[in-house]
């Protein structure tokens, strides 16, 4: 039978660090890292005018050159079309948001400007995706540009971003506690995975309630009369 490397929690993203204290508490900070609608909205815009910029370039250069030929101009409007995919996944890429999140034995923090916002993980809490806000509006205003547009006899197929949005919620004592603005059904679903994770798995390592132990280890809490090592 050939090795096999056994995969460790927590790995890819969102970057997830486990640390522990001078008491041996352990602490997992996570870095959330993706696109609000917004920003990829902004992303969307600022790659199409790279890429069109890239054409403007190439189609006055075509035009001044002595002697251009047709290669030359279906370079230059093969340009946007060929760049536009990696243009496109690098202006996302600058535009995303980081969302910084911490759990610790007694606490779930999402660190602000001035000072974190924490909550007490031994009340009642979950994590949720719930759709954005802004879904409903969106779909509206698209569907009255695409009427405008068959009326005038044209194809209208726009981007869809708030749409495809969701809010990733922590959900405390019943309230609703919003973590970020997540771009994308799949992106949304691994943070939410991950949070879910951390949050089922701190507690074995803490001793201090139920959950899902990583070590077999985590599995024996501490009892009256065990040695200490």
């Amino acid at each position: 039978m050939k090795n096999r490397v056994l995969k460790q929690p927590f790995k890819g993203q969102p970057k997830t660090v486990l640390s522990y204290d001078r008491k041996d508490n352990p602490r997992f900070d996570v870095t959330i890292r993706e696109l609000t609608p917004f920003r990829a909205k902004a992303a969307d815009t600022a790659a199409a005018l790279i890429c069109w910029g890239g054409f403007a370039y190439m189609a006055y250069e075509a035009a001044t050159l002595p002697g251009t030929d047709w290669q030359v101009w279906i370079a230059a409007f093969a340009l946007p079309v060929i760049s536009w995919p990696v243009v496109k996944w690098l202006a996302r890429r600058q535009f995303s948001k980081a969302t910084k999140l911490r759990f610790t034995a007694d606490e779930f923090q999402k660190p602000g400007l001035l000072r974190a916002k924490a909550y007490d993980r031994q009340l009642p809490h979950s994590f949720l995706l719930l759709p954005h806000d802004k879904r409903e509006d969106e779909q509206e205003k698209l569907q009255f540009e695409a009427a405008k547009a068959r009326a005038r006899g044209k194809w209208y197929k726009p981007e869809r971003y708030y749409g495809k949005s969701f809010h990733l919620v922590f959900e405390y004592l019943g309230e609703r506690h919003d973590i970020a603005a997540i771009h994308g059904e799949r992106e949304a679903k691994r943070a939410l995975d991950r949070l879910t994770s951390i949050d089922n798995v701190i507690d074995p390592l803490t001793a201090t309630g139920p959950g899902t132990a990583i070590r077999p280890d985590d599995e024996w809490n501490p009892q009256a009369g065990d040695l200490l090592e």
